[in-house]
Parts: C-alpha cells; structure tokens; sequence
C-alpha cells in the first residue's frame, strides 16, 4: 500500500521550507515539515510514475492544498525561493498530473490563481470549520463531528452522524442568506466547486432543504456519503433532488453567471442568471414568495 511518503528521506533535510525566522515550516498539524515545492517535483514525477504504472483506470486527481493558498518564500541557505516560484511550481505539478496522465485535476480551496489548471475546486461551497470548535470534537457534545473510523466498513461516523451547528457558525458558514457568489461569477463554466467532503448535503440537521435549493440556485453538486444503509435512508429525497437538479446543471454548468440579485433587503430570497436566458430564483425565507406572478414556496427543511 502507498502511504503517500516520498522515496527519498533526504528531502526532509536538503528540501524543505525555512522562514524568515530561520526555523523549519512545520506541516500540517505541526507534523513533519513543508517541502519546497519546485525542489519536490522530481519526487512528484517519480510517484505518479510509481503508482500509474499499476494500470489502475483513474480518471481524476486530487491535490491537497496547492490551490489553497498556501504559498512560502523559503529562506533555506542554498535554496532560496520566492514566494513567486513556489507558487509556479505548484501550478506546473498540477499541470503535469493534468497533462501527462489526462487526468481531471483539482485541488483543496480554489483561488483564482490556480483556476487555469484545475477542473474543481473542493471545500469553496462549506469550508471545514469543526476544528473551530472544542464541542466539535468532543465525543459527549451533540455537536460533535464524529470519527473518521467504521468497525462495519460501511460510512464511516463522521460523514454519517447528522449535527446541529451552533448559530454563529451556522450563520458564518451555512445560511445562504449571507451568500454572494463571487467565484461563481467568474468560473461557473471552468471550475466546478464542491463542498469540504466532511459537509455532505445530509450532514447539518435542519439544512437539507437550504442546501438543495442552493445547489440548484448555484450550480452546485450535490455531495452524498453513501453504502446500502445510507442509500435507503436517503434515496427518495436523492433521486427526487437529482431530477431537478441535473437538468438544470447540465445547462448552467455551460454558461458564465451572468447576473446576481437579491430580490428582498435580508437576502432571502435570490436570483442567478446564467448566459442570456437560463436563471434560478430561491427563497429562503420562512413565507412564500411572488415572483413574475408565481409563487416561490419557501424552503422545506431537512
């Protein structure tokens, strides 16, 4: 099995990121340490080597953090490295998996320096934000995200467990009355934008309903976690959002956002336009909604 260290150990001593300070850039965690990227790319090459030479059939790529925006100028005596090249280097790595292997690439985050080489863009549409909170994390909390283990084999409890989220991170991260869709504007019909796989559409109680019209509003794919016991669970409310959803997707995905508005002052209700004559109106509010003499229902909750 590939657990994802490099062949060559020397690298941690002969290519890895010093600041300013003169001390090591630890990794994530404060794990292990950053590696300059332009100095990592032989070893980038060698593993997709490795592992692409098992003909396993992959058709896309996921790249943790080069599209995150976690770019350093190295201050390592005897490779000094502006922030500037680290930044190229990410970009060629991405390419080359991209290019070589014509595989779909994306990465963790999504800044727009990033959005010529990468296809989706994970976590723009609900950042990971459990680490931002002790009773996230606490076994006895009911906000607690759950483990990343499965003793059945099945989903595993921290994509599974349905949470409440307290207000202030609900309102921060979750509440699409506070929502503009900046990047949408520019990238809907270059980048796709996923949720952070632990924020799958069942996850938060009380926002499926939300969440769904929002996918459908912004072009947003669903993001399910599923096994035989999930699936039955949740198939209904999966296969009657997919009817909607996907042929509206499949149009939108096509075309630039064109328009974004508010139709009330709170944000409730919204509209999005994409290309000349496709566009979505959503209410969030808590009462129905006129639009053009049809009536928007509002949101149904889940």
């Amino acid at each position: 099995m590939d657990d994802g260290r490099l062949e060559d150990p020397s690298l941690y001593e002969t290519a890895t990121v010093t600041g300013k300070d003169g001390e090591k850039i630890s990794g994530y965690k404060g794990v292990g340490r950053k590696l300059n990227a332009v100095l990592a790319f032989p070893a980038v090459q060698a593993r997709m080597e490795k592992i692409m030479a098992n003909d396993i059939p992959f058709n896309s790529w996921f790249i943790d953090c080069d599209a995150y925006g976690e770019v350093y100028d190295d201050y390592s005596e005897g490779h000094v490295t502006p922030m500037e090249e680290d930044l190229a280097a990410r970009l060629k790595r991405m390419g080359y998996i991209r290019d070589e292997y014509g595989l779909v690439v994306g990465s963790e985050g999504g800044n727009d320096y990033a959005a010529s080489e990468i296809a989706f863009a994970h976590g723009i549409e609900l950042k990971s934000f459990s680490w931002m909170d002790g009773d996230m994390k606490d076994k006895e909390s009911e906000y607690y995200i759950g483990k990343y283990y499965s003793a059945e084999g099945g989903v595993t409890e921290n994509f599974a467990k349905r949470i409440p989220v307290k207000e202030k991170y609900y309102d921060v991260f979750v509440n699409p009355r506070y929502d503009v869709p900046l990047y949408k504007l520019v990238y809907n019909d270059s980048v796709i934008t996923s949720y952070h796989w632990d924020w799958s559409v069942f996850k938060i109680q009380g926002a499926t309903g939300d969440r769904m019209i929002r996918e459908i509003l912004y072009n947003v794919p669903p993001l399910y976690h599923l096994d035989a016991e999930e699936w039955e669970k949740y198939k209904e409310e999966i296969i009657a959002h997919h009817q909607v959803w996907s042929p509206f997707s499949r149009l939108a995905v096509t075309r630039e956002m064109t328009d974004f508005e508010y139709l009330t002052e709170d944000g409730a209700v919204q509209k999005t336009v994409y290309g000349e004559d496709l566009a979505a109106v959503a209410n969030f509010s808590d009462q129905a909604f006129v639009y053009q003499n049809t009536e928007i229902p509002l949101t149904p909750c889940g």
